[in-house]
């Protein structure tokens, strides 16, 4: 991994292995949030300029409030013509321990690109790398806004219609997928009408399968309001090969949890994607959950983030890896008081140290205290 300089890009982290991709994440507490994004997406910026990279995802958390202080300082840093046309998704997720910013996370793609349209709106980023067409949405909601039902669930349905269309005008479909981030307001209250719809949905496409096997995307669903009101905003992340380049992905299954399928939710734990010359391990929102689906360790936080980081350190040992090639990731807490015990927890595995958001968030159950997702890279020969 590489860490910044000191001073202004303090916080800043950047992934070093592979060269198609690069997984940027800054997060540090600071009292000023226009400032601090004014510094942040400078040399993010920066950074991905030095990789001949241009941004793709790029996901925004904090306290709403400072939504548009967070804007203002990252027009002052990078504008709307210099690649960053595409909007970031806000989403409130408080940080742990102070108010303001919580963290940035942006994925870069080396390669041509433009971004992509429709009438006035700009909802996304393609980049041509060298060996694949590299898609990122940004809360694709926006689009159905003019068609959205009263209920969150039709939102949410609608949303997943909004990317369809999208994917489809640039040459995508699901199954090209990789990865979604579902970020949904009061999620306690209508979790499972969420997952029915996008079941349907994703039986629609022909994305089912059996017994793990469908061709679903890695995801996390959780807490998170955003700074138009709706009750669901959605982000995605695809890629189709081109020019006969390396492009292969695996769905990985764990040994210490079953597939979310068999309790209704279609995502998978994780996917291993091999492009160019690394891997990249795309593992899901996880929370401490057992072999059958159930919540194990109610009540207690410190034994559901072990068996959370347990879960997570399996899946990434179906490809090789461990936490220590934790790329980027965000850890999402019910209860901020947990916040120390946290730390204490994470000081002593190998996910010390990896570029981190820590927010504040309800996990998609009331039993469930803590959620990770994460990115990992690899050595295309690496460890195997």
């Amino acid at each position: 991994m590489l860490t910044a300089s000191e001073g202004v890009q303090a916080g800043l982290r950047a992934s070093t292995v592979g060269s198609e991709l690069t997984l940027v994440t800054w997060s540090r507490r600071a009292r000023d949030a226009e400032s601090a994004a004014e510094e942040a997406y400078a040399a993010i910026d920066a950074l991905l300029r030095e990789r001949g990279s241009a941004p793709v995802q790029e996901r925004v958390f904090g306290d709403l409030q400072v939504a548009p202080a967070v804007a203002r300082g990252r027009a002052r840093a990078v504008g709307d013509t210099s690649g960053w046309e595409a909007p970031p998704t806000a989403v409130e997720g408080a940080p742990v321990g102070w108010s303001g910013l919580a963290g940035i996370h942006v994925i870069g793609a080396r390669g041509s690109a433009r971004t992509v349209t429709e009438g006035d709106r700009v909802y996304g980023r393609l980049v041509d790398t060298a060996d694949a067409r590299v898609l990122g949405l940004s809360d694709v909601g926006r689009r159905a806004g003019n068609r959205l039902a009263a209920g969150p669930a039709e939102e949410a349905a609608a949303a997943i219609v909004a990317a369809e269309d999208l994917l489809a005008r640039e040459g995508f479909s699901f199954r090209d997928v990789t990865r979604t981030w579902f970020y949904l307001r009061d999620i306690l209250d209508w979790y499972g009408p969420f997952n029915a719809v996008r079941n349907a949905a994703f039986r629609r496409m022909g994305l089912g399968g059996s017994g793990g096997s469908g061709p679903i995307p890695a995801s996390t669903g959780i807490e998170g309001r955003n700074h138009r009101g709706g009750w669901c905003a959605l982000d995605l992340l695809a890629m189709r090969p081109r020019n006969g380049g390396r492009l292969e992905v695996k769905r990985l299954h764990s040994r210490k949890q079953n597939e979310a399928t068999e309790y209704g939710s279609a995502f998978a734990r994780a996917l291993e994607v091999r492009l160019g010359d690394a891997r990249y391990v795309f593992v899901s929102g996880t929370a401490s959950i057992d072999d059958q689906g159930r919540t194990v360790h109610v009540g207690d936080f410190d034994g559901q983030t072990r068996q959370t980081l347990e879960a997570v350190e399996a899946l990434l040992a179906c490809a090789g890896g461990s936490l220590a090639d934790v790329a980027q990731a965000t850890a999402f807490l019910a209860n901020p008081s947990d916040g120390r015990s946290f730390e204490r927890i994470v000081a002593k595995t190998r996910l010390e140290g990896a570029p981190l958001v820590t927010t504040v968030a309800d996990v998609c159950r009331p039993d469930l205290l803590f959620e990770l997702d994460a990115t990992a890279v690899l050595p295309l020969g690496g460890r195997r």
